[in-house]
């Protein structure tokens, strides 16, 4: 058994009461209030005991309020009824058993796109838990809030993140979660622009992973490479790294991503309908709402590319009213702006484009600086746009296996 310390500071989860304040409807409200009343009640069970949560004390019966509030089907009433039965069912205060309890609610708020919530939570875990006793849910719950972070843009602060869970489970000879770690800081530097550096920390986690035998982690590693391949215009390298990973992956979440990388380079390719058979197949499957928006915005960059005008206004309509993430929303605006200047429309195009650029300043997203300049200039000089010119790269079977694989699998997806 274990408790925290209780010199905790006492003001927590400001993120919850921001999102209070900006809720839209009433059932938005009260699904926020129901998890930051949980959140307290864990907060103020670990430092004041199990007298918080008697039947008749405020905080149970405001939480319980809350959650009856809810939609019977929504799934949040299971999370947060399992956290405060788990408390009211102990003698003493024991975190490590409610500590499950809050991450399953953290992956709950990822997985439907609440990542500054889901942060948040997870902070939670890693704040409540302890590296001793629970070195696995600690390094995992910094390894999804270093995600959220760098989803979100907050670039510095999700490397100190990653950082920590490094050290942590270097400590704890955890290597697994180590090599996690390791690869989602290259992510936030491969993020920043800086390919090279983040070259170098995947090759040696691939190296590392392929010597303990960790295929995940090494799929992960080679995904990482897949998408810095790419962004290098090496498409035979990325294919040959995008199969490599899609091989040793086991985790669905993650074939996810990489099944929408690959796509995406499959329209560099020009491999228009090798790249509509994934996408097709993510936005049908993707675990993950965040996968999907990505898909999304990549079948909008395929409409402008195969000037597919019907597939373009489609995909666009799809993201109406999403709240994009700060990166994916720079590439959204910036691929509109391709297909609006593609059919005929190029003051729709400069305004994206002139959105894209604060965007992309504002975050530090310098890739996507040099497209929208790249853009400008041709758009300034008059260019008109033009077929792209064809990329060298030798077809391999491990490439032609990929995308009849792709074939098969979107044709099993029902219309």
């Amino acid at each position: 058994m274990k408790t925290v310390s209780s010199d905790m500071p006492r003001l927590k989860h400001l993120p919850f009461f921001s999102a209070l304040d900006e809720a839209k409807s009433p059932a938005t409200y009260t699904a926020i209030q129901a998890g930051l009343l949980a959140l307290r009640l864990v907060d103020h069970w670990a430092i004041d005991g199990t007298i918080i949560v008697e039947p008749d004390s405020v905080g149970i019966q405001s939480l319980r309020t809350a959650i009856a509030g809810l939609e019977p089907a929504d799934r949040l009433r299971e999370c947060l009824i399992g956290i405060v039965n788990t408390m009211q069912s102990l003698q003493s205060v024991d975190i490590q058993l409610v500590l499950p309890r809050l991450f399953a609610y953290a992956m709950f708020l990822e997985k439907r796109g609440d990542l500054v919530l889901a942060a948040d939570v997870y902070d939670s875990v890693s704040r409540l838990g302890h590296e001793c006793y629970d070195v696995e849910l600690v390094v995992e719950s910094l390894i999804r809030a270093g995600y959220c972070r760098r989803t979100l843009g907050a670039f510095d602060e999700s490397e100190r993140i990653y950082d920590r869970a490094t050290r942590i489970a270097r400590r704890r000879k955890v290597h697994g979660l180590a090599l996690q770690a390791q690869i989602g800081r290259a992510t936030v530097i491969m993020t920043r622009g800086d390919l090279p550096a983040a070259d170098t920390v995947l090759r040696d986690a691939a190296a590392e992973a392929q010597t303990r035998g960790l295929t995940d982690e090494f799929a992960r590693a080679q995904h990482g490479r897949f998408v810095i391949a790419s962004r290098r215009g090496n498409l035979s390298q990325a294919a040959c790294l995008a199969y490599e990973s899609l091989e040793a992956q086991s985790v669905d979440s993650e074939r996810d991503r990489v099944l929408g990388d690959l796509g995406a380079v499959l329209i560099l390719m020009k491999r228009y309908e090798a790249a509509l058979d994934a996408l097709t197949i993510l936005d049908a499957t993707a675990v993950s709402e965040t996968v999907r928006w990505n898909a999304r915005v990549n079948l909008v960059a395929l409409g402008a590319r195969a000037l597919n005008r019907d597939l373009f206004t489609r995909a666009r309509a799809s993201l109406e009213g999403v709240m994009l993430p700060p990166e994916t929303l720079a590439n959204y605006l910036i691929e509109s702006a391709r297909g609006y200047r593609s059919f005929g429309k190029p003051e729709v195009a400069e305004t994206l484009l002139v959105q894209a650029l604060e965007l992309a300043n504002l975050h530090g997203l310098h890739r996507s600086v040099f497209e929208i300049e790249e853009m400008f200039t041709a758009m300034t000089s008059g260019e008109l746009p033009v077929p792209e010119p064809s990329v060298n790269y030798p077809d391999s079977d491990a490439l032609e296996e990929v995308v009849a694989g792709l074939r098969l699998a979107a044709a099993a997806i029902p219309a």
